[in-house]
């Protein structure tokens, strides 16, 4: 089951990390209350790829806490600069696949850069999460598809939820492209019924 993978230690670090950017760290403490996971507060795991007990239902935990604070309309815009933090993070926590990603993308044509980018980015995440990511493509449109995803564990909405994934999948194509020429979007999510959630990436 899902809920019950692990996440490695910098992959959760680089969560914290990107809510402290947005919040600041008494907001995340507050945050971390509401999550039920106070353990954390001034605790983050270590920037390494070993295992610490941290389960990826936390991250849904994690964005109820923010919905039940904020609301949805504040969720929505403090979950998507999370999640354009934690690329940001995460380039950094991955400093040697990123460079190689870049140097790699460099002459390629703005459509493959992006193509590389998600399917490196998809087999990353996946390890580090425990999910099993994948990259689909229709004609000029590319899919970032999660079966076990994280943000939406046992949640039931009517309305897709996962803005974190919004905005990470947002911060990897910035990064790769050098501009927000764009737009992604959540077009099916598992909270809402569907069998994963899955994120449209329209290029400009």
């Amino acid at each position: 089951m899902s809920e019950n993978v692990e996440l490695v230690n910098k992959a959760f670090r680089v969560i914290l990390l990107a809510i402290d950017d947005v919040v600041g760290p008494h907001g995340t403490a507050a945050i971390l209350r509401q999550a039920g996971l106070a353990q954390y507060i001034d605790h983050y795991p270590p920037s390494d790829s070993a295992y610490g007990g941290h389960q990826l239902r936390y991250m849904s935990q994690i964005n109820r806490a923010l919905f039940d604070i904020y609301g949805r309309r504040g969720a929505r815009a403090i979950l998507q600069r999370e999640g354009r933090g934690r690329a940001r993070n995460g380039i950094e926590e991955n400093g040697r696949v990123a460079s190689a990603t870049k140097l790699a993308a460099k002459l390629l044509p703005r459509r493959t850069k992006v193509k590389l980018t998600l399917d490196t980015a998809a087999r990353e995440y996946s390890e580090q999460l425990g999910t099993h990511v994948s990259i689909a493509e229709e004609g000029d449109v590319f899919f970032w598809q999660d079966p076990q995803c994280g943000n939406c564990i046992d949640w039931q909405s009517e309305q897709p939820v996962c803005f974190t994934t919004v905005g990470f999948i947002h911060g990897l194509v910035a990064w790769i492209l050098e501009d927000e020429d764009f737009k992604v979007e959540e077009v099916a999510c598992r909270a809402a019924g569907a069998a994963v959630c899955r994120y449209r990436v329209v290029l400009g």
